[in-house]
């Protein structure tokens, strides 16, 4: 995490000696957020846990070749969708290899995503999530509740001692 203070760049860093003096207290909290976050992202997008992780991938897998990108291009890092030419897909089958489920589990969930409109399928069975966002097609945006989740968690963090701010001119 970094931003401006007073004219210099700061970042967020892992302490290590806070980390082992408080290690059970922030595994419970990561653990706590990203159950949390999880669930909460679940429940909007009205999945069961296998699909929400098939869902989950293939959002990821949409925005991974944009959120790499040596200077991601500016006009697309708000909720605009964004276009093919900015995006990635993921077969079926990477998707059961990287989850480690059956391939037809994964095309049974991905048929009734198809069929509900919850993504769509490109060339040679590559699949994507709508301009690269993580919800339903004109339902309500949960990203901004999950973000201040994860604040929360990482002040938790900061205030056990477990990050640390630095400084760098």
């Amino acid at each position: 995490m970094k931003e401006e203070r007073n004219g210099a760049l700061v970042r967020l860093e892992l302490d290590s000696d806070g980390f082992a003096k408080a290690e059970r207290l922030v595994a419970y909290e990561i653990g706590n957020a990203l159950l949390m976050l999880n669930l909460e992202l679940q429940q909007h997008l009205k999945l069961r846990a296998e699909e929400y992780q098939v869902y989950l991938l293939i959002v990821l897998s949409t925005v991974q070749r944009f959120a790499r990108a040596a200077s991601p291009d500016d006009a697309f890092v708000d909720s605009t969708p964004l276009p093919d030419s900015h995006t990635g897909t993921i077969s079926r089958r990477r998707i059961a290899d990287v989850l480690g489920i059956p391939v037809e589990t994964v095309r049974r969930i991905v048929a009734r995503f198809l069929d509900a409109g919850l993504i769509v399928e490109r060339r040679r069975g590559g699949l994507a999530s709508h301009g690269g966002m993580l919800g339903i097609p004109s339902g309500d945006d949960p990203h901004e509740k999950i973000t201040r989740r994860l604040i929360t968690s990482i002040n938790s963090l900061l205030r056990l001692g477990v990050i640390e701010a630095l400084s760098k001119e």
